[in-house]
């Protein structure tokens, strides 16, 4: 076959897999009102599993790891979708900050005490390409692992009502600002420098942080709308938090 001809066969698939997914999204908001009119949960974990599952078994040997990633997705998407069709939701809050101010731990307890999803970029990434954030560095460099980081962040951003931590990184691409603007309320979790934690985070750990914080506090500055200081408890920030948002 031809170079054209491979094309032209990728587009037909192409088309397939757009009318499927449509038809998919249209049956999410579907199932998103069975489960508004029963008082159901939108979020099913033991049915995500399933379907990680049973799609990993289905596919050949070498491509084992990509059906996560593909079905990551779509599943995020599909809950997003899902809970806008179940009725107004409010808006993220979205946390930002230096890598190792506790922007997860604080966003997991807070979102835990308002009730509401907690969803991180960085594990996104992690589960959409099955590699740690520090693998996917020494393997793929920081401008891919960027990439990723902008793909995770517009599925976290297509939801909505979440508690979303974002990488300490995400301010310095141009591209992911208005993703975070969009994303909802904007909150800068501080810690003082000699404070932030380096495990497991590449850049921490080869960059001086007081020049990478120089660097990005005019971006944390300008994207905030609010700013809670994490130097104390874990537990009094997440405080600080919903009370600023409450």
């Amino acid at each position: 076959m031809e170079l054209q001809g491979y094309r032209r066969e990728l587009d037909r698939i192409d088309g397939e897999l757009t009318r499927l997914f449509a038809e998919r999204m249209e049956l999410s908001a579907q199932v998103a009102a069975y489960k508004k009119e029963r008082g159901l949960n939108t979020l099913d974990v033991s049915r995500e599993v399933a379907v990680f599952a049973s799609v990993e078994a289905s596919l050949p040997e070498e491509l084992r790891g990509c059906g996560t990633a593909l079905y990551t997705t779509i599943l995020e998407l599909s809950r997003a979708h899902q809970e806008r069709e179940s009725g107004v939701l409010p808006e993220n809050i979205v946390l930002i900050g230096m890598p190792g101010s506790g922007k997860k731990t604080v966003g997991r307890l807070a979102a835990e005490r308002l009730g509401r999803p907690f969803v991180s970029s960085d594990a996104l990434v992690e589960t959409m390409t099955g590699r740690t954030i520090p693998d996917i560095f020494a393997r793929l460099g920081e401008d891919a692992f960027r990439a990723l980081e902008t793909r995770a962040l517009a599925l976290c951003c297509a939801r909505m009502g979440c508690v979303v931590a974002t990488g300490g990184g995400s301010v310095t691409r141009p591209e992911n600002l208005p993703l975070l603007r969009r994303c909802g309320r904007i909150v800068w979790v501080r810690r003082e420098i000699d404070d932030l934690a380096k495990e497991g985070r590449p850049l921490s750990q080869s960059r001086d942080l007081r020049e990478m914080y120089a660097e990005r506090e005019p971006l944390y500055r300008g994207c905030a709308e609010l700013t809670i200081d994490n130097d104390g408890a874990v537990d009094e920030a997440a405080e600080q938090l919903i009370a600023l948002l409450t």
